[in-house]
This record gives structure tokens, C-alpha cells and sequence, in this order.
């Protein structure tokens, strides 16, 4: 059973609690799939919050609806696959949050009425990755990722190549120590990094905090290395061992044992962090943390307020996701007024016609805003924005141009959706069960040519370094591209090549080393890259393990594919509707002469060495990676599982193996090395 995160699709009707509930645990378990697992969020936090909120809301109406499993009562997301798991001795608990003033005061009540006038300190919150390094006799021993909160990630090489990270601690020490903190990149490192990044024809970055996230998480330290990542130290887990009685001498023994903390980061700031007592002075240092965070070097999203003494906040305990003794104050996104001028409409990778809120500059959180999405018709009309209105604008998450309502309208002239095509002219479509509007000349709309090469060569897909949005443009201007499968013929339009600009003989010798490296992908990352509309990497996933090579899918029935687990009616039609396209056709076989994507050999119903067999795969392997493991068992007639039980017949364990060892060892399953099983292949 495919037990990835699926997209929730559109959301119910508010009148139907139960499927509201359903829905919304859906879309919160997925944009956590996204942010934790994949670095890759598709909402900003505001609106992540705001589903949040709704579902803490339906559940205290409706209690009956809770499930241990609900999203309310669990902390962060899953972990990935491809890394060593790492259980935390002390769980990481997720910080309650307060998204106004009203609900920090509500807060600041409960804290009185439970234990009366309560010395505080306050520090910046971090947008970052949380992270926890465990110390044996004063060395690091291992370092790890939150997780869910009690399982996280082995990402001990990577962060050992953060500078600022002591591989031996300083002073006395107790002989184990338990540290966490957030990994960040600086806002003038992160401005360096894409801008290193474009002139090399690599893909930017968004933000800081995914690229933090996505850096530390490299299978490959080398990689880490090369990401100017910094960090900062906010916790001792296991203060009991170091004697300690307070978060303000917890702050004074990092420092001397060689960590950075916010104190360090702030030092000769306007902002300290401070010890204060009552609600007037922790609102004021809010409020002056809001107005001053712009001056600081790296990215701050609020101020996290913590009662000082251990002994109070043992005394004030935990809940099932947060502790009681801990308030992350968030910052509102900031608002700004500016005229709308025009709307204008953008070409999408699939034809869809997005509508784009083209306005006068304005300065909102220290970037200057020019274009906020419209999205479609029914976002227009539900905000009734007009050409010249005044509107008031944020950006969600301090990333994201939003435009949020109109302040003032001008009276000017609707906006009405353009007929034809902006980019080449066809006459646009609307099918009866879609909002989007679309053009649907797939074949020669510059846009969306421009799009289907950008995707195939993303990371997630054919994962062709150098081929950012720029470079591809330039190819396709050039005469040089017109489709995927001309990538693979550029080693000889080698001269031509160096006759655009900003492409010299470096920047064209590592582009033709990753598209020589891309021929060999996996079959699921080929047809991910394909584009298949309602086709993501899971369901890509799940398609090359029915089909098995190339000509399995090109062969593949919409029968066929309706029986796979995970993939209903709607996406094997997609799926068949491209494969007869004449021209995906002739696309699909030209790649063939390039590209060999690894195939998955299928097998009957109990044929192949290990069939009836469940492998599952623990720890750091050195010999094969992940997927080459799980590929070899399903090649063999075998079924590979991402997690133990009763029905598991081996566990592998690798280097580092975290709890599946203790599960196995618990349901009696066996255990075997990574030598065992390649003697078993």
C-alpha cells in the first residue's frame, strides 16, 4: 500500500464536518510531506497555520473526530527513507504558537493563574531547521534532524562540516550532553549563493529555510559543505547532567563550551536576549524584536518566550505536541497599500492561464513587490479587483507576494480573461470540471515548451544541474533546443553554444557532464520528468513498479493502470490520454536513443528468489544505495517496506540503524547485515 502523503484535492464543503475533518488532515499531513520531508512547502506558514487553526477548531467541536494519529497531536512530519534514523532520548516537541498579541496575552494569563509572577526569557525564533547534536565524553557522537518529533534523520557528516559547529567541546562538561538548535543560511550567504548559482546555469532557491533544510539533508556531505550554512544553539536537553537551573545558565554553559547561541548572534544588536517578568515587558520586546528584525544578518520569523527556571517548567509539564512552558510569538506578515496597474496573464508548463497582479513597487518585509498571483477567475472575482484599485499586499510566510483585499476601488474595467493565447495565439479552453483556464497547444507555446524542459531537468526528475529557467530560455531563443530529448544531442552545437552570452567553456563542459550523468535515471524519475498531468513522483513511482521499463508503460492500458493501489480513474486517463499523444510518442522514443532508465523487472505472482519475502532497510548502506536495494528484492519477486512488522521478513541494518532495529527486535523479525543480503542475491 503506497502510505506516502497525498495532495488533498478540493476542499469540502464547510456543512459536512466529518469530510471537512478528513480533508483537512489530509492537507496538513501533505504540506508537512512537503516541508519536512521535501523542503519544498507549496503555502506559505500564515496559511499553513490557518489550516492548522481550522482543524483545532472542528476537533473541539466535534471531539468525536480526533484520532491519535490526527495532525494536531503529532509533531513535524516523516522522515526520509535514504537516511539513517536517530531516536531522541527527550522527544522534540513542536512550540505552541501565538499569531497576535490577544492570543500571547491569553497565554501569559494561563502561565499566572498557574504559577503565579514567573522570571522569563525571551530570544528570537529562528527560521531555520531544528536540529540536535548528542556529545559522549566531549565529543560529537551524532547529530540528527527533528523528525516527527521522537525519530529524525542521521545528518551527523553534514553538520560537521558547519563551522561553527565544536566537533570537541571546551571546559568541564557532563560525559553526556544532549544540544539543539536551528541550521540557517544568512541573508547576504543565501543572495551570494543563488547568485553564484544562476551565472553557473544551476536552479536558485526560493528562500532561506528550505535551502538550510534541503542542504542539510544531502546524502552527500560534500554537498552540505558547499551550502554556507550556519547555526545557532538554543537548548540543553539533559540539563540535569550539567547541574543546570536555568535556560540563562544554559545559554552560559553553550557559550563556554564553544557553541553559538543568540546571544553571540546578537551582540551589539538593539535586540538582547533578556530575562523580565509580566505581560507589558514581553509585548514591548515583541514589539521592538517586529521592528528591528529586518537589521539582522539571517532570518527571524517571531520571539520565542520560555520561563527561565527548570524546576517550573518540569513542574508545568507538557502537552501531547508542545510544552506548556514555551510560547513561540509570531510576527503578522507585514501589510502594505499599492495600486494594482494591470493584470497581466502568465503561461503555465501544463497551458494553464495564471492571472498576475502587475502593481507599483512597494517595500513589503525588506523586498520590493511587484507581482502577486491571482491564481484563476474565481480568486478575481472573490477579491474584486479591478485595474487601478488600491489593495493591500503581504508576503505570506515574509515569502510569497499576496495580495489580500482591495482598500479602494477605482471603478475601472473588469478584467476578462484573454480569448487567445498571449504566447502563441491559440484559442483558449475551459473544461466543464476545472477552474483553470488553459491553452491548449502543447506543441508549439513557447511557455509551456519553455516549462516541460524546465521540469524534466529538475532535481526531483531527471535532476540535470545548470539548466535553470535563464539558461533553458536562452537555448530555445537560440534555435538550440525545442524539446527535451534535443538536450541530449547539444554536445554537438558545441561552438554555437558559446556564442550566447555568459556561456563559457566551464559553464558548457558541466552542463554536457550532467546531461552525460542524466542518462541513466531511474524509470520513476523518467516518467515524473515526462510531465504527465496528476502525475507526481509518487504515483510516477508507483506506475514504473507495474510497468517496469519503457516499453511496459508504453504498452500499459488504462485497465492496467486503474489496478494499481494509490491511482484512480482520473490519473490512469491522464496517463493514457498522453501515452497516445502522437507527438509524447515520437518525444518518448527519441529519448530512448539517449536515455536508459533503469528497468524494474516484474515478475508473476510468486515467482523470483525472494517472492513472499518483505525486506526492509535500516541504517546507512555502503554497498548499494537505497533504492538500488529495493529495486534488486521487487527485481526478485520481493516486496520492499519502509517500516517493521509482524509480516517482515528480514530487516537490513546499515550503519547507524535507528528504531527499526528495536521494533525488530520486539516483533522477532531478523536482522541481518548488508553483506548477509548480498550474499542472499
Amino acid at each position: 500500500m503506497n502510505d506516502q502523503p497525498q495532495s488533498p484535492g478540493p476542499r469540502p464543503k464547510a456543512a459536512d464536518a466529518k469530510a471537512q475533518h478528513a480533508w483537512l488532515c489530509r492537507a496538513i499531513n501533505w504540506h508537512n510531506h512537503l516541508y519536512y520531508s521535501k523542503a519544498e512547502p507549496e503555502i506559505s506558514d500564515a496559511d499553513y497555520d490557518r489550516l492548522m487553526r481550522d482543524l483545532e477548531a472542528l476537533e473541539a467541536e466535534h471531539p468525536e473526530l480526533q484520532t491519535p494519529d490526527s495532525p494536531t497531536r503529532q509533531v513535524g512530519a516523516g522522515v526520509r527513507d535514504d537516511l539513517a534514523k536517530v531516536e531522541h532520548r527527550v522527544p522534540m516537541l513542536s512550540i505552541e504558537n501565538a499569531m497576535n498579541e490577544e492570543e500571547a496575552r491569553a497565554w501569559l494569563k494561563r502561565l499566572s493563574d498557574d504559577i503565579g509572577d514567573v522570571e522569563l526569557i525571551c530570544e528570537p525564533k529562528y527560521d531555520g531547521l531544528s536540529c540536535e547534536l548528542v556529545y559522549e565524553d566531549g565529543k560529537l557522537k551524532v547529530a540528527s534532524t527533528r523528525g516527527d518529533g521522537k525519530i529524525g534523520e542521521d545528518v551527523t557528516p553534514n553538520v560537521k562540516t558547519i563551522k561553527s559547529v565544536p566537533v570537541k567541546l571546551k571546559g568541564k562538561f557532563p560525559n553526556r550532553l544532549e544540544i539543539r538548535g536551528e541550521v540557517y543560511i544568512e541573508k547576504k550567504a543565501f543572495a551570494e549563493l543563488n547568485e553564484r548559482l544562476e551565472q553557473e546555469g544551476a536552479k536558485t532557491y526560493v528562500n532561506p529555510r528550505n535551502t538550510a533544510s534541503g542542504s542539510l539533508r544531502q546524502l552527500d556531505a560534500r554537498k552540505s559543505a558547499a551550502r554556507p550554512l550556519s547555526a545557532v544553539w538554543y537548548q540543553v536537553a539533559n540539563p540535569e547532567d550539567a547541574k543546570l537551573k536555568s535556560q540563562a545558565e544554559a545559554i552560559d554553559a553553550m557559550r563556554a563550551w564553544g557553541f553559538v547561541t543568540s546571544k553571540d548572534l546578537l551582540e551589539g544588536s538593539p535586540l538582547q536576549v533578556k530575562t523580565l517578568h509580566g505581560e507589558q515587558a514581553v509585548l514591548e520586546l515583541f514589539r521592538t524584536f517586529h521592528t528591528r528584525r529586518h537589521g539582522l544578518p539571517f532570518e527571524i520569523d517571531g520571539m520565542v518566550v520560555k520561563v527561565n527556571d527548570f524546576a517550573q517548567q518540569a513542574e508545568l509539564g507538557v502537552r501531547s505536541k508542545s510544552p506548556r512552558y514555551l510560547l513561540a510569538m509570531k510576527f503578522p506578515p507585514e501589510e502594505k497599500e499599492t495600486v494594482c496597474e494591470r493584470i497581466e496573464v502568465q503561461v503555465g508548463r501544463t497551458g494553464a492561464i495564471t492571472p498576475v497582479a502587475v502593481m507599483t513597487p512597494v517595500m513589503v518585509g525588506g523586498v520590493t513587490v511587484t507581482h502577486a498571483s491571482l491564481h484563476n477567475a474565481d480568486e478575481i472575482e472573490r477579491l474584486g479587483i479591478r485595474p487601478g484599485d488600491t489593495v493591500m499586499v503581504h508576503r505570506a510566510g515574509d515569502v510569497i507576494p499576496q495580495v489580500l483585499r482591495v482598500v479602494k476601488s477605482a471603478g475601472g474595467k473588469p478584467f476578462h480573461f484573454p480569448k487567445a493565447c498571449p504566447r502563441c495565439g491559440s484559442e483558449l479552453v475551459k473544461l466543464d470540471d476545472e477552474v483553470v483556464i488553459r491553452c491548449p497547444n502543447h506543441l508549439g507555446c513557447p511557455a509551456q515548451v519553455l516549462g516541460a524542459i524546465v521540469h524534466f531537468t529538475a532535481r526531483t526528475a531527471m535532476n540535470i544541474e545548470g539548466l535553470a529557467e535563464k539558461n533553458v530560455q536562452q537555448l530555445l531563443e537560440a534555435g538550440l533546443v525545442k524539446d527535451p530529448a534535443d538536450l541530449f544531442e547539444l554536445h554537438g552545437k558545441r561552438e554555437q553554444m558559446l556564442e550566447l552570452e555568459r556561456w563559457g567553456e566551464k559553464k558548457i563542459d558541466n552542463l554536457l557532464a550532467e546531461i552525460e550523468k542524466a542518462k541513466s535515471p531511474t524509470l520513476a524519475r523518467f516518467i515524473y520528468g515526462l510531465g504527465i498531468r496528476n502525475v507526481g513522483e509518487t504515483v510516477a513511482g508507483l506506475i514504473a513498479n507495474e510497468v517496469g521499463s519503457i516499453d511496459g508503460l508504453l504498452a500499459a492500458t488504462e485497465e492496467q493502470l486503474n489496478e494499481i493501489e494509490g491511482i484512480g480513474p482520473i490519473i490512469a486517463q491522464s496517463v493514457i490520454t498522453f501515452l497516445h499523444d502522437e507527438h509524447n510518442r515520437r518525444l518518448i522514443e527519441r529519448l530512448q536513443k539517449h536515455v536508459t532508465p533503469q528497468a524494474v523487472k516484474k515478475l508473476a505472482a510468486g515467482e523470483g528468489k525472494f517472492a513472499g519475502m518483505t525486506f526492509v532497510f535500516t541504517g546507512a548502506l555502503t554497498k548499494f544505495t537505497r533504492d538500488d536495494a529495493e529495486l534488486m528484492v521487487r527485481e526478485r519477486g520481493g516486496k520492499a517496506s519502509s517500516s517493521v512488522s509482524k509480516n517482515t521478513s528480514y530487516v537490513v541494518a546499515g550503519e547507524k540503524a535507528g528504531s527499526k532495529l528495536k521494533k525488530a527486535s520486539e516483533l522477532g523479525v531478523k536482522v541481518i547485515s548488508e553483506d548477509d543480503f548480498a550474499a542472499m542475491l
